[in-house]
């Protein structure tokens, strides 16, 4: 098979553990008084998602494999009606898919034929991110020179091969210092987008693919999307914005998922992102960003921090209030409406 898009390269960080979470009550704190107590250990979380289905907080993220002992002691100690499971696993980033829909559509899509079952997905400014069991992650890294190529290297050998030497240089690119406040390169928004939550597992996952596929033709960018763990057994809940404005024509390719697989649309919200030099590195940026919401009230409806960059949607209402409250507690350069661009 020829490859259809070409990509920048691909990058697996290892040697961490992977925490899935899932609160039972309706608590809406939850996510931001987690992340309090990680940032007051000094625990780095290079990613985390946060998922809401039916007010029931779905939470997944991943910490230095040093930092699994405490953390599983944090969370049943302080939140004991939360149920968690654990797992050594990696994860796997390509960069740069530029927006494109199509590029998760080929990577969930070469997953499916390999048997290759992510655990978490999320989307940022630069990058696609999933997290994978650690047993699998050759078999995943593999499969990515199906449906891409990569500029630096030609095969699964030539990656390995530039990899040589990188794995401790990559656990050890870790803020030295605290700023006051976290600096932004800037921040980007944009309202009139809809949410959808899909659920998807193995055997919907080349549904789910086709799906992304189909929006490329659309012509709008892949925004906010993220997994969180699911009540249901063997599923994820699959969480994305699409502009409104397209509803008609994304609504004719969305029927190509298996009936009951949309679970929830949610109409009417606004999306921001923003990336930081240390996003990613730092621990207590992601606990920043909660507090500040959470002070506001803001109605979070879901959360992203993966690499560089931290995405989350309110309903449209609130961003503004959203925004303000980023402001107070990140430096934040300039702020962009992309809603009409």
């Amino acid at each position: 098979m020829t490859p259809s898009i070409r990509l920048g390269g691909f990058k697996i960080l290892k040697e961490v553990v992977w925490i899935s979470l899932a609160r039972p009550e309706r608590e809406r704190s939850f996510p931001a008084e987690l992340s309090h107590l990680l940032a007051k250990e000094k625990t780095n979380l290079p990613f985390l998602t946060c998922g809401n289905e039916d007010w029931r907080w779905g939470l997944d993220l991943v910490i230095d494999s040093h930092d699994a002992e405490k953390t599983a002691n944090l969370i049943q100690g302080n939140f004991h009606k939360t149920d968690f499971t654990t797992a050594k696993g990696v994860i796997l980033s390509i960069f740069p898919h530029r927006g494109k829909p199509e590029t998760l559509g080929l990577l969930l899509d070469a997953f499916y034929k390999e048997g290759v079952a992510p655990v978490a997905v999320a989307n940022s400014h630069s990058s696609i991110s999933v997290v994978l069991q650690e047993e699998i992650a050759n078999k995943a890294s593999n499969a990515l020179f199906g449906p891409f190529s990569f500029s630096a290297y030609r095969t699964p050998a030539d990656w390995k091969l530039a990899q040589k030497g990188k794995e401790k240089l990559y656990k050890e690119v870790v803020a030295s210092y605290q700023e006051k406040r976290p600096k932004v390169y800037g921040l980007e928004w944009q309202a009139e987008q809809e949410l959808l939550q899909v659920k998807m597992n193995r055997d919907n996952l080349r549904a789910v693919g086709e799906v992304f596929k189909g929006l490329s033709q659309l012509d709008f960018p892949l925004t906010f999307l993220i997994t969180s763990p699911s009540k249901e057994k063997g599923t994820t809940n699959l969480f994305f914005c699409v502009p409104e404005s397209d509803k008609p024509r994304y609504s004719e390719i969305l029927k190509e998922l298996p009936a009951g697989a949309i679970t929830t649309r949610v109409p009417s919200v606004a999306y921001f992102t923003m990336n930081g030099p240390h996003f990613g590195d730092r621990y207590g940026i992601a606990n920043e960003l909660l507090m500040a919401l959470d002070e506001v009230q803001a109605e979070l409806l879901g959360l992203s921090c993966s690499i560089a960059s931290i995405s989350g949607v309110v309903p449209a209402e609130q961003i503004h209030p959203a925004i303000q409250a980023i402001q107070g507690c990140f430096e934040v350069p300039s702020v962009i409406n992309k809603t009409n661009v």
